[in-house]
């Protein structure tokens, strides 16, 4: 009978290995993590130029809709103001100018009888 012992060399090579294994596994979900964090940083980074973009254009409407002209062009346009030493012209409509309407034919359905649907059907 012959007992396999093992020696505290064999041991010590095993407990290595072991701890070669598990930071091999920490780093490889250490490196899993960068790559998803990474790529979640090149998109968040996207999507903030795409809203700083948005946030530029609103600003630029929002200058214009709280200047001077655009409070004179929509007085102008839409306000029906006028300013002074305007002369507005108001076309107004001419009398008998509006067309009579005509009277429409009414249609009246014609009876037919059962069997010329029949031959209409069939013949035609």
């Amino acid at each position: 009978m012959k007992f396999c012992w093992i020696t505290k060399k064999q041991i010590w090579i095993i407990l290595i290995a072991l701890a070669v294994a598990g930071l091999l596994i920490d780093l490889n979900t250490r490196i899993s993590t960068l790559k998803y964090l990474t790529d979640q940083k090149v998109t968040l980074e996207a999507d903030v130029s795409k809203l700083e973009a948005t946030l530029e254009a609103v600003s630029e409407k929002i200058d214009y809709a709280n200047s001077d002209t655009a409070v004179e062009e929509w007085a102008r346009q839409q306000g029906l103001m006028m300013k002074e030493g305007d002369h507005v012209i108001i076309p107004l409509p001419v009398e008998g100018a509006t067309p009579v309407p005509s009277a429409t034919p009414t249609v009246v359905p014609t009876q037919v009888e059962n069997w010329q649907v029949w031959r209409d059907f069939f013949f035609k």
